[in-house]
């Protein structure tokens, strides 16, 4: 295919991987490159200690307009150069940010890692903010950023709270007030600087737009930041729908969670209005059966890299006959050692002699865990899985109340 072509038609993944490569060497690029099929992504290095994913650079790559693809790509190009971090603190502190990063960032790492033995393992240093993200510190520069690990840290002698400290002033200096009003109540951030999503940072600057009522926010995707009133219902509920739609297009999820000020700080929101309080849970919902895809796909490498034989069980997400309800399931056979998502339902399975499946019963979450807990060996992973490889007795089975789909 000519080069020409990529401005004219959609390349395939492994057209666009192909271009990528041959760009960065036309650039310069000269550290060892491979690339990943199925994982799409290029690993870089001697020994592939980095990895460059292209999912988010072949997306916004296709989006963008023919005349403008060119750019897109030199853009990610720039990124792929992986650069050196100061060797002291008073030199890397004008350029330090924070970020907040999903927690299974982390997690999908670490699972790299245990793929990849002669990978390094993964060394973060981090703050936890809720339950489904960290905060986490960024090296910026004009064309890159890095994140900031235990282990440089270090090598600074400064502790991550120090850092941090720093971090967060820097961001305050560089966040004017800077929102698009969309209807209905709702603003969004308007940095454009990667940093957006990191302003739920500065409490104080939710406080500052919301002045007559407690303010709301989302941080849905990286670079997105989505404010509303908590007298507003209109507009919970379209910042609620404007975050799906936002992952949908962008990906970079960060997290479906709504936040609210709480003593001056910032703390998980759950909505009274049942409207709302819906939404809110089957865009959570969704975002965590895709979480669990991801770490499925990527736990199954792993099984397969060290030769174990445990199934990593899909977190199924069923529609109810009337289309009201959806629900998180997930299968538990008899005999088969597996690692189970946590879901609304279990549904426990037993073969027959012949191999087929002969009986299923679907439980509620709770009741699995009432008859099963002792079973149940929870994974230090996010999100949550349990190991479970024996099944519980056929008269506590029985005795459960079965789910109703």
């Amino acid at each position: 295919m000519n080069l020409l072509d990529f401005f004219r038609t959609r390349p395939s993944p492994d057209s666009f991987a192909s271009l990528v490569m041959r760009q960065a060497r036309a650039d310069g690029q000269v550290q060892k490159l491979i690339y990943d099929a199925e994982q799409f992504r290029i690993l870089m290095g001697e020994n592939s200690q980095h990895i460059f994913n292209l999912d988010n650079a072949y997306h916004d790559y296709c989006a963008a307009p023919r005349k403008m693809r060119a750019q897109v790509l030199q853009n990610y190009l720039a990124s792929m150069v992986v650069p050196g971090l100061p060797a002291s603190f008073a030199e890397a502190k004008p350029c330090l940010m924070p970020v907040v990063r999903s927690r299974a960032q982390g997690d999908y790492l670490r699972l790299v890692a245990l793929a990849q033995p002669e990978r390094q393992q993964v060394n973060d240093a981090y703050r936890s903010l809720d339950d489904d993200t960290i905060i986490m510190l960024a090296y910026n520069t004009d064309s890159h950023m890095a994140i900031v690990g235990q282990a440089v840290l270090a090598q600074w002698g400064v502790t991550f709270d120090a850092a941090l400290t720093a971090a967060m002033d820097n961001l305050r200096e560089c966040t004017p007030y800077s929102f698009t009003d969309l209807g209905d109540g709702l603003l969004m951030g308007e940095w454009q600087d990667d940093y957006d999503s990191s302003r739920l940072l500065l409490p104080d600057l939710l406080s500052r737009v919301c002045k007559d009522a407690e303010p709301l926010a989302m941080i849905p995707s990286r670079g997105r930041f989505l404010l509303a009133s908590s007298h507003n219902v209109a507009g919970q509920l379209r910042m609620i729908s404007l975050a799906d739609q936002l992952v949908q297009d962008e990906g970079r999820l960060v997290s479906a969670t709504m936040y609210r000020i709480e003593q001056g700080k910032i703390a998980v929101f759950q909505p009274s209005d049942a409207a709302v309080a819906g939404a809110l849970a089957h865009f959570q919902q969704l975002m965590r059966a895709h979480h669990y895809e991801l770490q499925k796909e990527q736990w199954d490498r792993v099984n397969d890299s060290i030769g174990e034989d445990i199934f990593v069980a899909t977190c199924m997400l069923i529609k109810s006959k009337d289309g009201q309800r959806v629900t998180s399931a997930a299968s538990w056979t008899r005999g088969v050692n597996t690692l189970l998502p946590r879901t609304d339902v279990v549904a426990m399975v037993e073969l027959d002699d012949a191999g087929g499946e002969s009986t299923t019963k679907m439980l509620a979450w709770n009741d699995a865990l009432a008859i099963c807990g002792e079973l149940m060996q929870e994974v230090d992973c996010y999100p949550v899985r349990y190991r479970v490889q024996a099944f519980p007795a056929a008269q506590h089975l029985e005795s459960a109340p079965a789910f109703e789909l």
